[in-house]
């Protein structure tokens, strides 16, 4: 099946699309260095943008117009000063940002005070230069459970993912260049994948949690979303840490293509547009084929082993009086984690530790894997999708790039990771640009 680089026609009427380019990062930013647009004369254009498409996309749970507007102003007198100076940034309900409640995308919150400070990443994003427009819809706790009302861009009729739904939903339609969002299982890669854009999930851990809503603290970490994979990039350059800039750390030049049995639940589109990147990408680097060194479904029950538990303790105390709030579904979740004994949960975290070992044994340095992002496009209705294609490599801590690469005859958008080991960010981030000029759609 050929995948085309262009939205395909579908049966019956066509669902109206909201998507529209933002505009490069690195072109804004030019502009505004030289001056020739000002802070707060983009965030206007912006909000404008809101204006016309948020009453259908709904990605915003709160937008900060006062606030950002005075960041806006101030900035435009200060000047140039950062590597985001003047940038929007839409941050994920999980996430503090000073002056803002953090909901979490649960009534258990909804009364919420206002934060008093902003959580680390936020403030690096403000040292950068970046103003903070809002905050951006999320699933109940960052959950599979609990949807948003967001919608999905290109066809209101489906989903945009989860739970980092109204990031990805916002850059994918154009109500701001970027976004925050985080990632425990799927939650930045596969909304990414489902709304057409790009994405950048760091090393596990890399970045600070401070001032995040945890679900489960072994895996949460943040992640950037941008138009194109470039975009998060750029975010990501912006706060990463020093102790992931190493400097003898080989590029990457070479790609695993990865084989294993959950592969059998993709469908015939997801497999067709692995292929074509694959093909595509072996005209510009070496593409290999392999077996998975470890049963990737091990390392999925690991993963849920520990999320389950972590997240029935990390919550027990602060929802004990609020359970009646929470979704069904996630009220079972955490049900169901409070009955895994510490004795299984230890023997998970070891197991997980020991296919870890044995998978980044067998990917070289200079490589990075390929793998569809999801089985499916983006299904219709509420339900978040399946995170099932992601969820391995998050749990082995790898960085991860989401790449947009094309249209089934469905029209709606499919993606592809680019991982590799842990700590090899920056060339994983590299790499990413690269290749993005190979497979990346055109939108």
């Amino acid at each position: 099946m050929a995948i085309s680089n262009t939205s395909a026609e579908v049966d019956g009427p066509a669902a109206p699309s909201y998507v529209k380019d933002p505009g490069r990062i690195a072109d804004l930013a030019a502009r505004l260095a030289a001056g020739d647009l000002t802070p707060s004369g983009l965030l206007e254009q912006f909000f404008a943008r809101i204006d016309a498409v948020e009453g259908q996309v709904a990605g915003w749970r709160e937008i900060d117009r006062s606030a950002a507007r005075a960041a806006a102003a101030a900035a435009g007198r200060a000047g140039p000063n950062g590597a985001l100076f003047g940038i929007p940034i839409a941050i994920k309900d999980v996430i503090d940002v000073a002056g803002l409640p953090t909901r979490a995308g649960s009534p258990a919150r909804e009364r919420a005070a206002p934060a008093t400070a902003d959580a680390g990443v936020v403030a690096d994003l403000r040292a950068a230069g970046a103003i903070m427009a809002g905050k951006a819809h999320t699933t109940e706790f960052a959950h599979f459970w609990g949807p948003p009302p967001t919608r999905n861009p290109h066809d209101l009729r489906c989903t945009p993912g989860g739970s980092s739904a109204g990031s990805a939903a916002i850059v994918a339609a154009g109500m701001a260049p970027a976004a925050l969002g985080t990632q425990t299982a799927g939650s930045v890669s596969r909304p990414a994948a489902y709304c057409g854009i790009g994405a950048f999930k760091p090393s596990a851990l890399s970045l600070s949690a401070v001032g995040m809503v945890p679900m489960a603290p072994t895996f949460d970490t943040i992640g950037f979303f941008g138009y194109r994979v470039e975009d998060a990039v750029i975010l990501f350059r912006a706060v990463a840490p020093r102790f992931l800039e190493k400097k003898l750390l080989p590029a990457i030049s070479r790609v695993l293509r990865l084989d294993d049995p959950i592969l059998e639940a993709a469908d015939a589109a997801v497999a067709a547009s692995t292929d074509e990147t694959a093909a595509r990408l072996s005209e510009v680097c070496d593409v290999k084929e392999t077996r998975s060194p470890v049963s990737l479904t091990a390392v999925q029950d690991a993963h849920r082993t520990i999320v389950d538990y972590e997240a029935a303790r990390v919550h027990a105390a602060a929802l004990a009086d609020s359970l009646d709030l929470l979704s069904e579904g996630l009220r079972e979740a955490l049900a169901h984690g409070a009955t895994v004994t510490d004795v299984i949960y230890l023997a998970a975290r070891r197991e997980l530790i020991e296919l870890s070992q044995v998978f980044w044994k067998h990917v070289p340095a200079d490589t990075a894997i390929l793998f569809p992002a999801a089985p499916a496009p983006a299904p219709e209705g509420t339900a978040t999708g399946d995170p099932a294609f992601i969820v391995p490599f998050t749990a082995m801590g790898a960085p991860i790039a989401s790449l947009p690469v094309g249209f089934p005859p469905s029209g709606l958008p499919l993606g592809v990771l680019l991982a590799t080991r842990p700590g090899h960010d920056h060339p994983l981030s590299s790499f990413a640009e690269a290749a993005a000029d190979a497979v990346e759609m055109p939108r």
